[in-house]
């Protein structure tokens, strides 16, 4: 048993378990909350507790400011390229630029609905 089996116990549970170790637990076990349950638990049974994992936060990148007109620039620039790429018979890279032109399609429609 560890700590995180201990944390997911109910009160009833702990208090069960603890009244078990009666004899070594010095205070009142039915007068304890599920924190203190838990520590005196972990006394008893002799589990260390593990220190606790860093999670390291990702830096959010800025938002990157849009306007229509650049969005459809760029929209009409990834079509030409289809183009030349079905001519050219690439259906990888026809299948990208109609991905990039699909998700611009989206973005145009965001900007004229917040606007």
């Amino acid at each position: 048993m560890n700590k995180k089996d201990l944390e997911k116990m109910t009160v009833p549970k702990l208090r069960e378990e603890a009244l078990k170790y009666h004899d070594k637990i010095t205070s009142a076990v039915h007068g304890m909350k599920k924190s203190e349950l838990v520590e005196a638990l972990m006394e008893v049974l002799g589990i260390e507790e593990e220190p606790e994992k860093v999670v390291e936060k990702k830096i959010k990148k800025k938002a990157k400011t849009f306007s229509k007109e650049s969005l459809k620039k760029e929209m009409m620039a990834f079509k030409k390229e289809k183009e030349d790429a079905l001519k050219g018979k690439d259906k990888i890279k026809v299948k990208r630029l109609r991905k990039k032109i699909k998700i611009l399609k989206r973005k145009i429609k965001r900007f004229v609905e917040v606007a």
